[in-house]
C-alpha cells in the first residue's frame, strides 16, 4: 500500500511541518464496524456541526421540505411557489422548509439582486413563507460568478488567478458550470471575500429571513490549478476558510452543502447531499439510490444525508416509484419534495406523506450489494428489499423471531410469520416491511 500526499506545487521550508490527516487502515468481515470505526475517526478529528437552534430542538431529525427545482428549473415564478406553498398547507404541512432554487437572482455570483422572476423582490414570497407558518429557504452557490455579474465586473481581485495573474475561467481547469457559465471562482483565503460571504448570508438570515440555505457548487471553492490571495493556502484551506465565513454570516440556519468537496466539507456543515441529482429516469433513480445507501454510515453521524429530492410524478412506474420511495425511506436523511404538489397524483400524494416525517435512521445492509437492509427503530424493524435488475429476482431475510408483517406503503398484513422470508420481486422494485 502506498499513501501519496499531492502537495499542491507548496513548498515545505526548512523546520516547517504539516499536520496531516490520520491514515487509518483496517480490514474485518463485517462491513458496518469498518464504516462505524472510520465514522467514529472522522468525528474525533472534525466534530459534527450543530446549529444552536439545536439546543432547542429544531434538529433532532432531518429537516423536511420542499424544492423548486425540479419541477420548474430556473424559470420559477412567485406564484408557482405561492401555489405550491398552498398545497403544502393544505396537504403537507409537516414539509417544513420552503426552497426558492435557482432562478430568483440576477446573475451568478449577485445573490442579493433578484431578477424578473420574482418581481424584482424575493423577499416578497419569502415574507409570504414565514407567515403562513413555514421556514423561508433558499439556494447559493456562493463561491462562483458569471463575466456579466456585478461582483465580478467590480471585484475581480476577490477571484482565484491564474498563472498571468488575471481570474481563472473555470472551463480551462474542470467543468465550466451548468449553467451562464464559464464560472470564476471566488477567493475563499482573500479577507474581502471572506466580509462578502458573511455579509451575504447575514443579509439573507437577518433581513429575508431565510433559516435554510442550500449550498451548490461548492467544489469550486475548492478548485484546483489556480493562484490564491494567501499563496501559502492549499485549496482546501480556501474552501474551508470561505465556509467559515459562510457559517458566520449565517449564524443558526441550516446549511446543506451540494456539489461539495466531502471531506474538507466536515465541521462546515449540517447536511450533505450524497449523490448525483435527481431525474425522472430509472437510470438516475437507480444510480442516486446506490450513491445514498452506499453513504448510508455517514447519516446522523457526520451530518444529515440529503438524498435529494424524492420525486413521484408519472413519469416513474409505480414499481419505480416504489423504489425511489423506499431508498429514500431507507437513507434516513432528509425529505424535500421534488414535484409540483399541484398536480401530484394522489397515490403519489399518499406515498409522500407516507414517507414523512423522516427517522434519522439509515438502513443497515447485509453486504454490499445493496439488496436488503434493515432500519432498526425503537418501535420495530423494517426490512428494505431492492431489486436493482431489469429481470425478476428472488429474495429473501431471515426472521429472527416470530413477528408480525405489513407492507409499510399499502398497509396490507402480511401475516404472523417467522424463519425465513422470501419475496418474488418484479423488475425494478422495491419492498418496505414492518415487523413488530
Amino acid at each position: 500500500m502506498t499513501a501519496v500526499i499531492d502537495t499542491e506545487g507548496l513548498p515545505l521550508a526548512a523546520g516547517e511541518t504539516w499536520e496531516l490527516e490520520e491514515l487509518m487502515v483496517r480490514s474485518g468481515p463485517d462491513r458496518g464496524r469498518l464504516l462505524d470505526a472510520l465514522g467514529d475517526a472522522l468525528l474525533r478529528h472534525h466534530p459534527r456541526l450543530i446549529a444552536p437552534r439545536a439546543a432547542r430542538g429544531r434538529y433532532q431529525l432531518p429537516p423536511t421540505g420542499w424544492c423548486s427545482w425540479y419541477c420548474f428549473g430556473p424559470r420559477v415564478t412567485a406564484q408557482q411557489v405561492l401555489d405550491n406553498l398552498d398545497a403544502i398547507a393544505a396537504s403537507y404541512p409537516t414539509l417544513r422548509y420552503v426552497q426558492i432554487d435557482d432562478g430568483y437572482q440576477s446573475a451568478m455570483g449577485d445573490w442579493l439582486a433578484t431578477g424578473a422572476a420574482f418581481g424584482g423582490n424575493v423577499r416578497t414570497v419569502l415574507d409570504q413563507i414565514r407567515r403562513r407558518g413555514f421556514e423561508p429557504a433558499i439556494w447559493v452557490a456562493p463561491f462562483v460568478a458569471e463575466a456579466e455579474s456585478s461582483v465580478f465586473k467590480e471585484h475581480a481581485d476577490w477571484f482565484v488567478k491564474d498563472a498571468d495573474g488575471l481570474p481563472l475561467r473555470s472551463d480551462r481547469v474542470t467543468f465550466g458550470g451548468w449553467r451562464r457559465g464559464p464560472w470564476y471562482v471566488l477567493d475563499g483565503t482573500h479577507p474581502a471575500v471572506q466580509n462578502h460571504f458573511a455579509h451575504v448570508f447575514k443579509t439573507m438570515r437577518q433581513e429575508w429571513g431565510c433559516t435554510y440555505f442550500k449550498l451548490d457548487a461548492n467544489f469550486w471553492g475548492a478548485m484546483h490549478g489556480g493562484v490564491f490571495h494567501d499563496a501559502r493556502a492549499t485549496r482546501v484551506e480556501a474552501y474551508r476558510r470561505g465556509m467559515q465565513a459562510i457559517g458566520r454570516g449565517a449564524g443558526d440556519a441550516f446549511l446543506l452543502g451540494c456539489n461539495h468537496p466531502i471531506w474538507p466539507s466536515l465541521g462546515l456543515i449540517h447536511g450533505s447531499r450524497s449523490s448525483n441529482d435527481i431525474k425522472r429516469s430509472w437510470d438516475r433513480v437507480m444510480t442516486t439510490a446506490r450513491q445514498n445507501l452506499s453513504r448510508n454510515w455517514q447519516n446522523g453521524r457526520l451530518w444529515w444525508n440529503d438524498p435529494d429530492a424524492v420525486v413521484l410524478s408519472d413519469e416513474l412506474t409505480d414499481a419505480e416509484c416504489r423504489f425511489h420511495a423506499t431508498a429514500m425511506y431507507a437513507s434516513g436523511g432528509m425529505v424535500l419534495s421534488g414535484d409540483d404538489l399541484t398536480t401530484l397524483p394522489v397515490a403519489r400524494a399518499a406515498m409522500l406523506r407516507t414517507l414523512l416525517p423522516p427517522t434519522g435512521v439509515a438502513a443497515e445492509f447485509d453486504d454490499e450489494t445493496l439488496r436488503v437492509g434493515h432500519v432498526r427503530r425503537p418501535d420495530g424493524r423494517l426490512i428494505c428489499l431492492f431489486n436493482w435488475d431489469d429481470v425478476p429476482r428472488t429474495l429473501t431475510v431471515r426472521l429472527p423471531a416470530a413477528v408480525t408483517v405489513t407492507d409499510h406503503w399499502t398497509g396490507e398484513s402480511l401475516g404472523h410469520r417467522q424463519g425465513v422470508l422470501s419475496f418474488e420481486m418484479e423488475p425494478r422494485s422495491a419492498r418496505l416491511l414492518r415487523t413488530s
